[in-house]
């Protein structure tokens, strides 16, 4: 909530109704500041509207923006309440708006404790680079589908591919997606690789691979068994059977 703001255009408007030709642009955060101050005065429980002195404050106005002075004092009282009033209720929204987002934070942050605390140890997982982040930090595959999952059912209205994108920009941080989602600061980004994606390819590759090595031996093998073997004769074996095939 911007105060400063608020008064100008409500000053802006008062001015213009009442000095059409002013210089409004003589209104600083200076003179924002001090109307400021003032209409604090006005909207605490202790003011009453005698303690407002319509006088001083048209002379200070005054030197800021010529004829200032002149407009009826009754006027001025009214827009003054009545912008207090306006500040009042402001304040009040903003404070009630943020009570809300601070419950909801807390119950939030609770229940990912709660999540933490009753996941089950000894899970088998596997590493998962985060493609987003390039080198950055691995996560578990368990965890990160977890993660998910939590988001999911946290946010109803979520889907996958946000919920995907939260964890990446928080690099795994579950509070910061969590805050990422409530605030609106989510911009979708492509959605990180699929595990399983990944496995079928390396698992293709290495498949590849080995089919690749034992061909090259197999062909080895298949030329070895073309081969006739036959063992080498003893010398004395051989003259033996010359001489009987001379004979």
């Amino acid at each position: 909530m911007d105060l400063h703001k608020i008064i100008h255009n409500a000053l802006h408007e008062f001015i213009q109704t009442y000095i059409p030709d002013a210089d409004l642009s003589t209104l600083d955060d200076v003179l924002l500041s001090y109307i400021t101050g003032v209409l604090e005065d006005l909207g605490s429980q202790q003011s009453v509207e005698e303690n407002f002195d319509v006088e001083v404050f048209g002379e200070m106005l005054e030197a800021y923006i010529p004829g200032f002075a002149e407009i009826d004092s009754v006027k001025v009282c009214e827009m003054m309440f009545s912008l207090a009033s306006k500040l009042a209720t402001a304040r009040t929204s903003a404070d009630e708006q943020n009570d809300v987002s601070k419950t909801r934070t807390e119950e939030i942050s609770l229940k990912l404790t709660t999540m933490t605390a009753e996941q089950p140890p000894g899970r088998e997982t596997q590493c998962l680079e985060n493609p987003t982040e390039g080198a950055a930090a691995k996560l578990q595959v368990s965890e990160w589908e977890a993660q998910e999952q939590h988001l999911l059912e946290m946010f109803p209205k979520c889907s996958l591919s946000e919920a995907r994108s939260a964890l990446s920009i928080a690099k795994g941080d579950m509070e910061e997606a969590v805050r990422l989602i409530i605030e609106g600061d989510i911009q979708l980004n492509p959605s990180p690789l699929n595990v399983n994606q990944g496995k079928n390819i390396s698992s293709l590759a290495d498949q590849k691979l080995k089919e690749s090595i034992l061909e090259k031996y197999m062909l080895v093998d298949r030329e070895e068994d073309k081969k006739t073997h036959r063992p080498v004769a003893p010398k004395d074996v051989t003259i033996c059977l010359y001489s009987t095939l001379t004979l």
